[in-house]
């Protein structure tokens, strides 16, 4: 079971401005089929909380060639390859009808001990069979993002509980949701990411606040921003991301 792959159709609800989808339900595709493809291998959220451990994102990178829009066909595939015996490198593509990529995605997961909340050796967390047997590896290559240390601006997001997971964190998506929506108006009302990398620092929890910070690069021809996403309870950075950004007309080619 190296490559998964589903077949499914763009929702209405997953679409936004002009039927396209938004850039976070890529990633919420990405984590629906990581989550078929592990329940498959025993290993899913569920199976992992019952033997006290739990799957945490540490890193992510998305590029958007071609956004889908809602009723189109697409295919979403997946492959995991175990790293270091610490790191779950997962790689992820959507394709159009036609077998035109659209989206290719890359992550990397550890998997954490509920009690100690350290790491976990993956031969001592996952199922036997997962250790062993890929056949299709995935580099370890997602950049680093640098930090913000002159904010342009920043935004205040209170965390609900809709935005919680299984394991009443914050669910990865939600982070994303907050970086773009600080982007100014001028921008994110004409551009859409054409490239998000993201890494995950810390938790967050119902009930804080979070400042988004932006900070925009001015030596690049696309609009470049630098995130940073801070917790008002710790007031300590829990995610860095970097997006690049392309004109609508250009994103629905």
């Amino acid at each position: 079971m190296n490559i998964h792959e589903e077949t499914i159709r763009v929702r209405y609800a997953e679409t936004g401005v002009n039927g396209f989808i938004k850039p976070v339900s890529a990633f919420n595709y990405f984590q629906d089929i990581m989550s078929r493809h592990c329940g498959l291998m025993k290993a899913s959220a569920y199976d992992l909380f019952e033997t006290g451990f739990a799957w945490v994102v540490i890193k992510y990178h998305i590029t958007i060639t071609r956004y889908p829009k809602w009723n189109d066909s697409i295919t979403v595939r997946t492959w995991r390859y175990p790293y270091k015996d610490l790191y779950e490198l997962r790689q992820f593509e959507i394709y159009d009808d036609k077998g035109s990529l659209l989206i290719l995605g890359k992550s990397t997961w550890i998997v954490v001990n509920l009690k100690t909340k350290k790491p976990a050796r993956l031969s001592k967390s996952l199922p036997p069979e997962m250790i062993s047997g890929c056949s299709h590896p995935v580099t370890d290559d997602i950049e680093s993002v640098p930090e913000i240390s002159d904010p342009d601006s920043e935004r205040i997001f209170n965390i609900r509980m809709h935005d919680l997971d299984f394991n009443t964190h914050v669910n990865n998506s939600i982070y994303i949701v907050w970086a773009l929506e600080s982007v100014p108006e001028d921008i994110i009302t004409q551009f859409r990411p054409e490239a998000i990398d993201i890494r995950y620092m810390d938790e967050s929890l119902y009930g804080d606040r979070i400042t988004s910070q932006i900070k925009r690069e001015e030596t690049h021809l696309k609009p470049v921003f630098l995130h940073k996403l801070i917790s008002e309870h710790t007031q300590k950075e829990i995610t860095r991301l970097k997006t690049v950004w392309k004109r609508f007309q250009d994103a629905d080619r």
